[in-house]
């Protein structure tokens, strides 16, 4: 068996080679790939988790050749929060970047976690591994969902917008992957809240958006949705310019159901199914109001399946087209890819890695919630499986106008009701203040419609959940409680500006030859390149090219702009540098 494997391997990496790409390292690595398909505004609205209307035949394919997550949840109901958090491995609270979003404050600015809080990625890099990211990043310590973030997390990228990155290509194919094993994070957008923009709705600054859509979806077939068969959440009004816009929704997810099926395919093509192991997850509920933005399992609950090749498989993991109902949250993501990918886990990531023998299951999930836009709607949130409690300390209506939210046609259907006095108890309970506690019970109330929280049977639950989010308060230093304009002043320097990174130093070793390099700027990464090749990471002493001429090295804390770069010219002995 193990010499037709073996046979089987090399038949594939001759055929490959042959076609000019080589993936022969990829295919035979010891420890997997890994593709990580972060969909965009999205619930579970997929066949394999029984939704009658959508219509996705590839990632309920995946589904089958996977374990599917039923309860899987997000740290923040809103994009840069939960994409902050998901990169960092920790609540996005303790790290400072909590509020939606950094870079569109009053006084923009980039959060600051802490020195010694790295990206998932550049701990990957670091272990030998070729990261890229297509598109979308918005994690809060860069300058806004089109930067990349510190120049250490990827050894390549795409281009945000660029219309061929939006079709979410096979990226493994059009890059140099060093005869790395890879981690690619691909961001099919095409669910955003901006894809039921229309020209009508879109607000000015947002114009373009509609359009680029519709080319989008120009490239690929969309299902025959009819409005009239879909089942509408009982917060919102019913009316055909609603339904227009959910099916619309539904067409969308169709789009990225095509994209994840051409990744699977040319996976399977290029011979690397059996080597990597691809998640498929959404950074947040739907775009749709009383969804995105709020901590209920609306804003929440998304989709996380996780296929994983039989030589990868830990012990307790379920089999494919399995489903595994334990709690999942996505502070659990950063420390399980980097046990798969047998790489060591910083002690600051608390969550569990699904990738250890018989992982542990968790008993609760937590999120939190900054500011939203203009509006300060900060609350705490606490699940587990069966009641959901929650904690105001902002008593903001959930429904305050948010501008980008109102341009929806299923908000600003609500919000003409709601001046009528037309809506229903259930639904104009979301312009009201909020209460400093709200308890659900999911089982007999799903939709977290009836706050039970005053009631006296209510009372020791509430006990309960009091102390154990009072616990995991604890265990972090709650940036949340410094108001944002002071954590801003703190983050900037004088002239309200990002701090920027000192240049490190680089000396070679008289004895050894070899170079090494030093931060000058506590916690900041450095990266070196010989001869304009691309930037690598630096981990330790480096044994000189023999033909390198020179060397340019630079560096970056994040939040913190990066440092000059600094070059050195190296003698054709490669003793020396100047």
């Amino acid at each position: 068996m193990k010499k037709q494997t073996l046979a089987a391997l090399v038949m594939l990496a001759i055929s490959h080679t042959a076609l000019g790409v080589d993936f022969t390292p990829q295919i035979q690595s010891a420890t997997p790939n890994v593709v990580f398909i972060l969909a965009e505004d999205m619930n579970p609205r997929l066949g394999a988790y029984g939704d009658p209307n959508a219509v996705t035949p590839n990632i309920d394919a995946l589904a089958r050749e996977s374990v599917l997550f039923t309860n899987a949840f997000t740290m923040a109901g809103v994009s840069a929060p939960s994409r902050a958090g998901l990169i960092t491995g920790m609540p996005q609270h303790a790290n400072g970047l909590q509020h939606m979003r950094t870079a569109t404050y009053s006084h923009p600015y980039q959060a600051v976690p802490p020195s010694w809080v790295k990206g998932y990625p550049e701990l990957l890099r670091r272990a030998g591994y070729f990261t890229y990211v297509d598109t979308k990043t918005d994690y809060q310590f860069s300058k806004g969902p089109a930067d990349i973030g510190p120049f250490t997390l990827w050894d390549a990228h795409g281009n945000y917008g660029n219309i061929e990155d939006l079709k979410v290509p096979p990226a493994w194919q059009n890059v140099d992957l060093q005869g790395k094993p890879f981690y690619i994070n691909l961001n099919p957008q095409i669910t955003h809240e901006s894809g039921i923009f229309t020209q009508e709705n879109a607000p000015e600054a947002f114009k373009a958006l509609p359009v680029m859509w519709d080319k989008l979806r120009a490239f690929y077939t969309l299902p025959d949705i009819d409005p009239a068969k879909l089942k509408l959440d009982p917060y919102w009004k019913d009316t055909p310019e609603v339904r227009q816009e959910l099916a619309l929704f539904y067409k969308n997810i169709s789009v990225m159901d095509q994209q994840v099926g051409n990744i699977i395919k040319r996976l399977k093509d290029d011979g690397l199914w059996d080597n990597t192991i691809v998640i498929f997850a959404a950074d947040n509920g739907d775009g749709l109001p009383r969804h995105k933005r709020e901590g209920y399992d609306s804003g929440t609950h998304v989709p996380l399946i996780v296929h994983v090749p039989d030589k990868f498989r830990p012990a307790g993991w379920k089999q494919d087209g399995q489903k595994d109902e334990r709690l999942v949250s996505f502070e659990d993501l950063a420390p399980t890819i980097l046990g798969f990918t047998r790489t060591a886990i910083p002690s600051y990531m608390k969550g569990i890695n699904l990738a250890a023998d018989n992982a542990p299951q968790r008993e609760l999930v937590f999120s939190s919630r900054g500011r939203m836009d203009d509006i300060s709607l900060r609350s705490y949130f606490v699940r587990d499986s069966r009641y959901q409690y929650v904690q105001n300390v902002d008593k903001t209506p959930n429904g305050a106008q948010i501008a980008f939210r109102d341009a929806l046609v299923t908000t600003r259907t609500l919000n003409d009701a709601h001046k009528e006095g037309t809506l229903t108890p259930e639904q104009e309970s979301w312009y009201a203040p909020k209460p400093a506690e709200e308890l659900y019970d999911l089982q007999s109330d799903p939709w977290q419609l009836h706050n039970i929280a005053d009631q006296k049977s209510s009372q020791p639950k509430l006990a309960e959940f009091r102390q154990k989010l009072e616990a995991w308060r604890n265990e972090t230093n709650d940036t949340s409680i410094i108001p944002e304009a002071q954590m801003v002043k703190d983050m900037q320097n004088a002239g309200g500006k990002a701090y920027v990174t000192l240049p490190p130093v680089a000396e070679i070793n008289p004895v050894t030859g070899k170079l090494y390099l030093a931060s000058r700027t506590e916690g900041a990464s450095i990266g070196y390149r010989f001869d304009n090749h691309p930037w690598q990471l630096y981990t330790g002493a480096l044994t000189l090219p023999k033909a390198a001429k020179k060397v340019e090295i630079k560096a970056v804390r994040y939040g913190w702009e990066e440092s000059q770069s600094v070059v050195m010219a190296i003698n054709q002995e490669g003793k020396s540098a100047q």
